[in-house]
């Protein structure tokens, strides 16, 4: 029987929303994030000319589905070995029950780098916007999944409206035809099925296709050597988010010049 890990993760973020609300008012967030100027442009960092591979790096500790990764991973130390490698910008899981993450994990990130940086959450109210605005965060992840139509609109203009980027999430065809009638900029296409926490590294392949023109894909979960960019790479996908394969990595800068170099070898 398959475990629904989603779910078990929607019911502890309303608990864990619940919680901090008693602990920060959201207005006072909201009042933090709107006078923040200083966002980082996740969009131009993915879509710049001359890069032929872009790499978002994550920071990641633990998932429901492989238990500890890293546990001891230091946030601040992970952000500046992913600049050196030349990541085009830093995920950092904020989620603390299933991921062992922090929102400090994403202010001490983005401290010690200068890219911009993803705060990756299952991200279902307004006050959680406000919260990655008002914590640092430059852009946040939407998963199409887990939101009704009209949360996803309503929480997309309210990341534009504050400066952040948004990248939302899509694993179907039915949520790829949802986002190519939308303005969204930037689509991550996740490999891996959220209910399940199965991974295919094809779905982003045969997904890619389904996007609107000016739409910049990003390839998510299952990446894990040079040869995956490059597959993927074939599909004119050349935007990555990398996780566990980077955290597990001896050397985590090397390994991102290496995924990069894959688009320098493709042709």
């Amino acid at each position: 029987m398959v475990t629904d890990f989603l779910n078990r993760i929607i019911e502890q973020k309303g608990q864990d929303i619940a919680r901090a609300r008693k602990v920060v008012v959201e207005a006072r967030l909201e009042e933090v994030a709107r006078q923040r100027k200083d966002f980082r442009s996740l969009y131009e960092a993915l879509s710049r000319k001359g890069a032929a591979v872009n790499i978002i790096a994550e920071i990641k500790r633990a998932s429901p589905s492989k238990g500890d990764i890293r546990a001891d991973l230091d946030a601040a130390g992970a952000a500046r070995q992913y600049e050196k490698g030349g990541a085009a910008a830093v995920s950092v899981l904020t989620d603390a029950t299933f991921f062992k993450g922090h929102l400090d994990d994403l202010r001490a990130a983005r401290s010690a780098c200068g890219l911009p940086v993803l705060r990756k959450e299952f991200i279902i109210s307004r006050y959680q916007v406000y919260e990655a605005a008002a914590a640092g965060a430059d852009a946040i992840l939407l998963i199409v999944r887990i939101l009704s139509r009209e949360k996803l609109d309503q929480l997309y203009a309210l990341c534009r409206e504050l400066g952040m980027d948004a990248l939302v999430e899509i694993h179907t065809p039915e949520e790829a035809r949802i986002v190519a009638a939308s303005d969204v900029r930037l689509v991550g296409i996740n490999n891996r099925n959220l209910n399940s926490f199965e991974t295919d590294i094809a779905v982003a392949m045969e997904l890619v296709s389904q996007l609107g023109p000016g739409q910049l894909p990003v390839a998510a979960s299952g990446i894990s050597e040079p040869d995956d960019v490059r597959r993927n790479l074939s599909f004119g996908i050349r935007n990555f988010l990398v996780g566990e394969s980077i955290v597990r990595a001896e050397d985590s800068a090397r390994f991102i010049e290496e995924l990069k170099a894959a688009g320098t070898h493709s042709n």
